[in-house]
């Protein structure tokens, strides 16, 4: 059977017209990215199309197109009259988007304890403790450890750097997961967390930049010790 997908569901709007039903494709697209990105299907694996055929409840064809479309999202390699593999994690590539990430959400992280209003706040203490809730929980824990990062992000009041941000951050989130993996990281997470969150209530910039630095790095840290 096709597993819901990883992404948040955002309720519709009542003046909204009805969205479509997502095609098969659409459906093992999803359930297939949530299985990558959360890294249930290992990098380097084989995606036996029987196999997935099998586990996702659909037939051959909705499995091809999905993988088609992983591999332009870059989760999947497609081989020549051969099975497609989850794609590798280079650290080549992820060390710069890594880079990036610590720029971009550390500088945010001190604007945001000057910008941010008391409604964000509300919400991100509200997000830390469902995160605390949810640490055994490795899908709910990811989309709100997704939330929590982007909120800060967007309290910044800046456009352009949400932007950026924006196209980087899911280009890392299995990177990131995978770093999640490491015995006592989503403790340690959680723990950095709520510094975070400690010092944007305190409207202390310099330590909020310096905490979001130093969580990000830590992420990139082990990530690399892993691969």
């Amino acid at each position: 059977m096709i597993e819901a997908p990883l992404a948040e569901s955002l309720p519709a709007s009542p003046d909204a017209p009805p969205r479509p039903a997502p095609s098969l494709t659409e459906q093992a697209a999803a359930a297939l990215r949530r299985l990558i990105l959360l890294n249930l299907l290992a990098p380097g694996e084989v995606l036996n199309e029987p196999d997935l055929v099998a586990r996702l409840g659909v037939s051959r064809t909705p499995v091809r197109e999905a993988l088609k479309l992983l591999a332009g999202e870059g989760l999947v390699t497609l081989r020549r009259n051969r099975a497609a593999l989850v794609a590798r994690l280079d650290p080549a590539d992820l060390v710069p988007l890594f880079e990036m990430e610590v720029a971009l959400e550390s500088f945010c992280a001190g604007l945001a304890a000057e910008r941010m209003t008391a409604p964000e706040l509300v919400r991100l203490d509200r997000l830390q403790a469902a995160l605390e809730a949810a640490r055994d929980d490795r899908d709910t824990y990811t989309r709100l450890n997704r939330q929590a990062h982007r909120l800060i992000v967007t309290a910044a009041r800046s456009p352009a750097i949400a932007e950026a941000h924006g196209r980087a951050f899911p280009r890392l989130e299995r990177a990131r997961n995978f770093a999640l993996a490491t015995d006592g990281r989503v403790a340690e997470s959680l723990a950095e967390h709520r510094a975070i969150l400690d010092a944007l209530r305190v409207r202390d910039p310099e330590r909020a930049r310096a905490l979001m630095q130093a969580h990000v790095a830590r992420t990139q840290t082990l990530m690399m010790a892993r691969l």
